[in-house]
């Protein structure tokens, strides 16, 4: 049987995000969604740790979806900052 995978095992390290722009490390990518991992997790970090084990061991499936959802249109997510942007002003 494999050794359990603690959440905190690989914060110490480190890679550049591209995303960002500068180096991290994994501690931010683990929570970085609302206390859940950034949706480009096992993109990036696929080569420096086991990170489809790490999130089978630590996350239900249902906190991860929007993982493994394809990326929506950019023309949709437009749309739906704009709508938020709106209904902020409204209540404002």
């Amino acid at each position: 049987m494999k050794n359990k995978i603690s959440k905190e095992e690989f914060d110490n390290e480190e890679l550049y995000c591209r995303r960002l722009g500068h180096y991290l490390k994994f501690r931010y990518c683990r929570k970085e969604h609302d206390g859940m991992p950034c949706f480009k997790i096992r993109d990036c970090w696929f080569t420096k740790i086991p990170v489809d084990e790490y999130l089978a061991q630590n996350f239900e499936i249902q906190e991860l979806d929007y993982i493994f959802k394809p990326p929506q249109p950019k023309i949709a997510s437009l749309v739906e900052i704009i709508q938020k942007a709106q209904s902020v002003k409204k209540q404002s």
